[in-house]
């Protein structure tokens, strides 16, 4: 089985003028908890396949118990923006639809770094899944893969 999210609508400050006029960007904004030692905490993410790497705010790996002090480093850059310091850390990540659920272990980039959104990209996350972005439904398609080393 695989899970299905729809595309969540994020509100713009002017038409849209590529997508009709329309007042809404559809973007594939999942809510995926994670897991650490002292509890865990659902958060929004954004699928990325051009992401290397999934990362989140520090703050969430101090509320779920991920000590960072001795972490491997690693930096991140995105468009328009210049390197971004990463402290990495092997959690246990959760997705669910409703109706199924998907459970593994992944490596994450925490960064102190202000995000606007999350991101689940390639490391971490999208490695373990086939992601189908059906455009004209606006929903997003995850299928487990040979890599998935979840339950």
């Amino acid at each position: 089985m695989s899970l299905v999210f729809p595309y969540q609508l994020r509100t713009s400050p002017r038409p849209v003028a590529p997508l009709g006029g329309r007042w809404v960007r559809p973007r594939p904004i999942v809510t995926v908890a994670l897991l650490g030692p002292a509890g865990n905490r659902a958060h929004p993410a954004l699928l990325d396949t051009g992401a290397d790497d999934s990362v989140f705010p520090e703050s969430l790996a101090a509320r779920i118990g991920i000590d960072l002090a001795n972490a491997p480093t690693g930096s991140v850059s995105g468009l328009g923006a210049g390197s971004v310091a990463l402290r990495y850390a092997q959690v246990t990540l959760r997705l669910t639809d409703g109706r199924e659920f998907r459970e593994w272990q992944g490596w994450v980039g925490f960064t102190a770094a202000p995000l606007s959104l999350s991101v689940l990209g390639f490391a971490g996350c999208l490695q373990f899944f086939g992601a189908y972005f059906h455009g004209d439904r606006e929903e997003v398609e995850l299928e487990a893969n040979s890599l998935y080393p979840g339950s």
